[in-house]
């Protein structure tokens, strides 16, 4: 295993510790944890890993973006206790979820141990349970869009022949990725994408409820990373929530954000090599973090806000 720099683990327990702390007061207590144990397991401490992602389990009252039941029988599958994760994992699928994590997990851990087949059956589960019909207003961020990609890439990977699912599935990508282009090519501005790491992305949920931002972090790095692979000439700048609040608020105010930091000469030139230190500060190779494949296939930005509706 190779162990992450001194100071990038440091910074990974700052935050991990950061949204522990921060699960205690947010309301979103189940979130924040499975975020906190994302942290944990960069830094290589995978005891915390645990113990956070059981509070968080036990915390989950099925209503966050985030599965703590699946994430926990996740992290047990994938660190070869498959009987306890099953059972767990039995009780998830007899009792159902609202959320759609917990089946985009259950699938994860299934096909980390080379079980395609049964990750094929949460896929296929969960597809059901939030799109009961094919509906053409389904937009990218809608609940059940993310099961129908991940099931749409396993069956290819698979060498399954497209279903109906599938091309659907293949249909609306394609259009979000066209109205993704045009609005970049609308919104060029300065280039200057705006990131926020993760304890500034917390304070901000908890004390700017006026901003729009991604339902989680994992959201928000998706949506900067495509912003980043679309915009000319891009920079990234990583916003603090004291520099925001000093310019108030406003209709644009993340956009007026981020074009400052670039004027302040506080931007960082992209991408990163593909071998370089990943931009997000998780400490893996940008080309197994936010460069991966896949990673920026759907998902909007939050360099500023979208157009009403979006």
């Amino acid at each position: 295993m190779v162990t992450a720099p001194h100071a990038t683990r440091r910074m990974q327990v700052e935050y991990a510790e950061a949204l522990e702390a921060d699960a205690e007061i947010s309301g979103q207590r189940c979130d924040d944890l499975v975020e906190a144990a994302s942290y944990w397991h960069a830094a290589g401490e995978h005891a915390r890993e645990e113990r956070a992602l059981l509070a968080a389990a036990e915390a989950d009252d099925d209503r966050g973006s985030l599965s703590g039941r699946g994430s926990y029988a996740e992290f047990l599958m994938t660190h070869g206790r498959r009987e306890e994760a099953e059972r767990r994992l039995a009780e998830l699928l007899h009792e159902g979820s609202d959320c759609e994590s917990a089946y985009l997990a259950a699938a994860q851990a299934y096909d980390a141990v080379g079980a395609p087949g049964e990750a094929l059956r949460w896929l296929n589960v969960g597809v059901n349970r939030f799109v009961p019909e094919l509906d053409a207003g389904l937009d990218l961020g809608d609940p059940g869009m993310e099961l129908m990609r991940a099931r749409r890439d396993l069956r290819a990977r698979l060498g399954l022949p497209p279903d109906v699912i599938d091309e659907f599935t293949e249909r609306q990508l394609r259009l979000g990725r066209e109205f993704f282009d045009r609005l970049m090519a609308s919104r060029a501005g300065s280039g200057a994408v705006l990131y926020w790491p993760p304890a500034e992305f917390a304070e901000l949920r908890r004390h700017r409820p006026d901003l729009e931002l991604s339902a989680d972090h994992a959201e928000h790095r998706r949506r900067v990373q495509v912003a980043l692979a679309h915009r000319p000439d891009p920079v990234l700048v990583r916003g603090t929530r004291a520099d925001l609040d000093a310019l108030g608020s406003g209709p644009d105010v993340l956009g007026s954000h981020a074009d400052h930091l670039r004027r302040c000469g506080r931007s960082e030139p992209w991408p990163p090599g593909r071998n370089a230190p990943c931009w997000c500060g998780s400490g893996h190779k940008y080309k197994k973090c936010c460069g991966a494949p896949g990673f920026g296939d759907s998902g909007r930005s939050d360099f500023g806000p979208d157009p009403p509706g979006q």
